[in-house]
């Protein structure tokens, strides 16, 4: 088993460090005519934005399932920490370069699944009787690691316990969940620790659950943060609003993960989003709609909001993901429907208007099932997506990875030799061309220069990087006739 992890880091890796991304930009409406399917692992290029975008059918029909697999939703990482291998619900895990399935998942007994944010290896389970699971996709053994379905101190037996529910998500380094619980008409919000399987916090919201058995009626979904220092609760505005709140609550509103007390309610108007983390490095949500604007971002810490974009292709149905949790100041956007360009656009998360055009998702959007909703990897250089490839009446839902072309590259197409060496790199990076280099700038994944090498006119340099810190940087590159950006790994 210590050769299956091997081999997938060694994958992983590699893929990290060639990673690119298309180059940021305005957001333009790019209409295109949907091309013809292609086969299991095979690709079609999406030539009509401005990048070159390779897109790759990764699902086939699975005979004794009878189902063409799909991911979850654009909220529920199908990848892993490292990104070496994906996941179709809780059935089977599959290799992320070959897309061959590797093995059958344990299904119901982990069901919903979410990976760990920290350890490829792990997938968690949180069981609506309140019980936790892990499970180690090298050695398929499964653990129960905690239990909620009992609150101790009231001592309440909950009826349900959900994560979200359907929504919710574990922080960024898998420290802290939250779980809404019911028991009759009353909603509990429960905050556990992942790291000391405890529960935090229990927050009663009386009478919040309703009469619906499934999900709570008042409120949408609940969930941590990426970094864990806030909860947020969507409170569901077909049944709470403004003029008619249930008790005092509506909107998007902010909790402190470790004590729930209320700090502020970002929006007045909750529709679909996620949390992520600005460009300035402060963490934020983005969602579609609200009172004014089409899509826009609200600081968590109360310092506003952010208009990203009024442009009408996003005034429709859509999804949002900040699952890139390894490339944060970005948020992955698709637009459903073809009459609003049928585009999936990475958004920078700061108030410069730019984004990165990843190409068409080609799906007619005809039902919900067939909504493209897309997902980054953690990286963010890839993202899964589903569509019908232009067949509204097909009952089929294909799954894709779209991708910058590697015959494309950013703002390189003019140079003939490149090469960036050790890549991961501990002190010393190699940089050689056979053009002249003007000058060197390296930015942090926050979009910060962290270091930079100015009038350098030679073709080769040894970069000293042993000041940086652990983890994943930009290499901007300046040459005579040409641009290079690469990705690097900083390791010790």
């Amino acid at each position: 088993m210590k050769y299956f992890t091997s081999i997938l880091l060694s994958l992983s890796l590699s893929f990290v460090a060639f990673a690119q991304f298309p180059t940021d930009q305005a957001y333009q409406t790019f209409n295109s005519v949907t091309p013809a399917l292609p086969s299991f692992n095979m690709t079609v290029d999406d030539t009509s934005v401005p990048e070159t975008m390779t897109i790759k059918q990764i699902t086939e029909f699975v005979p004794a399932w009878n189902w063409y697999p799909t991911h979850e939703y654009s909220k529920i990482q199908p990848w892993n920490a490292d990104a070496s291998v994906y996941k179709f619900y809780s059935v089977a895990i599959y290799n992320a370069n070959t897309h061959q399935k590797i093995r059958d998942l344990p299904g119901g007994a982990i069901y919903p699944s979410y990976w760990s944010n920290t350890n490829a290896d792990i997938l968690y389970g949180f069981k609506e009787n309140g019980t936790i699971k892990t499970y180690n996709i090298n050695t398929e053994v499964i653990s129960t690691v905690g239990h909620i379905y009992f609150d101790d101190a009231n001592q309440i037996a909950y009826d349900v316990v959900k994560l979200g529910p359907g929504e919710g998500n574990i922080d960024k380094n898998d420290h802290y969940v939250a779980f809404v619980a019911k028991k009759n008409t009353d909603m509990y919000v429960i905050t556990y620790n992942l790291q000391t399987n405890q529960v935090i916090h229990t927050e009663l919201f009386a009478g919040a659950w309703g009469n619906s058995n499934d999900a709570p009626a008042y409120v949408d979904w609940v969930s941590v943060s990426q970094s864990g220092n806030y909860i947020g609760i969507m409170w569901n505005h077909n049944t709470t609003s403004q003029a008619n709140p249930y008790n005092t609550h509506y909107g998007v509103e902010i909790y402190n993960t470790t004590d729930m007390q209320y700090l502020r309610r970002i929006a007045s108007y909750g529709n679909h989003g996620d949390f992520g983390y600005a460009i300035n490095g402060d963490e934020v949500f983005v969602q579609f709609w609200g009172e004014t604007g089409t899509l826009n971002m609200y600081y968590l810490n109360g310092n506003g909001r952010v208009v990203l974009s009024t442009n009408a292709d996003f005034n429709s149905e859509g999804h949002v993901s900040c699952r890139n949790l390894n490339r944060p100041g970005y948020a992955y956007v698709s637009q459903d429907y073809a009459d609003h360009s049928g585009q999936i656009v990475a958004f920078k998360l700061d108030n410069s208007g730019l984004v990165e055009h990843f190409g068409h998702h080609y799906s007619t959007s005809s039902s919900y099932l067939k909504s493209p909703m897309p997902c980054p990897n953690p990286n963010g250089d890839k993202v899964m997506f589903k569509s019908d490839f232009g067949d509204a009446t097909a009952a089929v839902i294909y799954v894709f990875e779209t991708e910058l072309s590697n015959t494309a590259s950013v703002n390189d197409s003019s140079l003939a030799k490149f090469e960036i060496y050790p890549n991961p790199v501990k002190d010393i990076l190699t940089v050689k061309t056979d053009d002249i280099i003007h000058n060197i700038h390296i930015y942090n994944t926050l979009g910060q220069k962290v270091k930079s090498i100015p009038f350098i006119n030679d073709t080769s340099l040894a970069l000293d990087v042993s000041n940086l810190k652990i983890g994943f940087y930009t290499l901007e590159v300046h040459l005579a006739n040409s641009t290079i950006n690469r990705k690097i790994i900083i390791q010790k």
